[in-house]
């Protein structure tokens, strides 16, 4: 292993970092377009559910409607009402017999065609963001085979350079830290976290930490209401003194769940992340 060597590996390694940065703003984009797409989707049936009441009251149609979906259920669950909808309303556009009404069934100016168009849309949706999500995630597993053979050569070259030029000698003194000495991670703060309803924003607040290192602290956070460390993404920081911290991250859209933890970060580079605080919008 050369110098040149290593520094090639050292490159891949940082090209890997901001790759998984570019696909995570991937990820990101696809998701808050899928939260658009199934909330406007989701409001399609709720107005469809008033004009059956309004339109084909006391009808075998108006008891089959279809119930809302919760905004941030799963796939599945949240698509089979939708094919519910579409189904209904083209049995619906075919009836001529139900006195009193002539199809097709219109939402104002809004057509089956038009919903049938925004429901593969909203399909197209998902599956974006899956993908999104299982590049990002292959990219994350790339990277991390590269770190341990980087690591192992690190400690190979401080071993060399002590057993060359002995514990005292300047090169040696100088070689950078590979791991934390005993002792010195930090205590983790406690967070806790809310949506706040008049400013349309996270709201997280925390224990101060009273570590003499502190430099300041990293606000961390995961989709979902799990926090997930290899899939998390930085929201903010902000300097020590400051026990609040205010976000749209991940919240973009009614029904979005997101976890977050809130980091010690000293001026040596040791960190220590909070408990979980999982927020979700109204």
């Amino acid at each position: 292993m050369t110098r040149a060597q290593f520094s090639a590996d050292r490159d891949a390694i940082s090209t890997s970092i901001t790759g998984i940065e570019d696909l995570e703003n991937g990820r990101q984009i696809a998701a808050d377009l899928r939260s658009t797409s199934r909330e406007q989707v989701r409001e399609r049936l709720s107005r469809f559910r008033g004009i059956l009441r309004g339109t084909l009251p006391d009808t075998p149609y108006e008891k089959a409607a279809p119930t809302l979906p919760d905004a941030s259920t799963v796939q599945s669950k949240f698509l089979a009402p939708l094919d519910d909808m579409a189904s209904l309303w083209t049995r619906i556009n075919a009836d001529t017999a139900t006195t009193g009404f002539t199809p097709p069934l219109l939402i104002a100016d809004y057509t089956l065609a038009d919903f049938q168009t925004d429901l593969a849309g909203l399909r197209a949706a998902f599956a974006a963001v899956t993908a999104a999500e299982n590049d990002l995630d292959l990219a994350r597993k790339e990277r991390d085979a590269l770190l341990p053979p980087a690591k192992e050569r690190m400690v190979q070259y401080r071993a060399m350079v002590e057993a060359t030029f002995g514990e005292e000698h300047p090169l040696t003194l100088t070689l950078p830290t590979l791991s934390s000495s005993p002792g010195s991670t930090p205590d983790a703060v406690t967070v806790s976290g809310e949506w706040d309803a008049v400013s349309s924003e996270a709201v997280l607040t925390w224990t101060a930490s009273g570590n003499t290192n502190l430099q300041q602290y990293e606000i961390r956070v995961s989709p979902g209401a799990t926090y997930d460390a290899a899939t998390a993404s930085t929201a903010g920081q902000v300097l020590a003194g400051t026990e609040e911290f205010r976000t749209t991250q991940e919240l973009l859209n009614p029904g979005d769940v997101a976890t977050f933890k809130v980091y010690v970060i000293l001026t040596t580079g040791n960190e220590a992340g909070s408990n979980a605080a999982t927020i979700t919008r109204p």
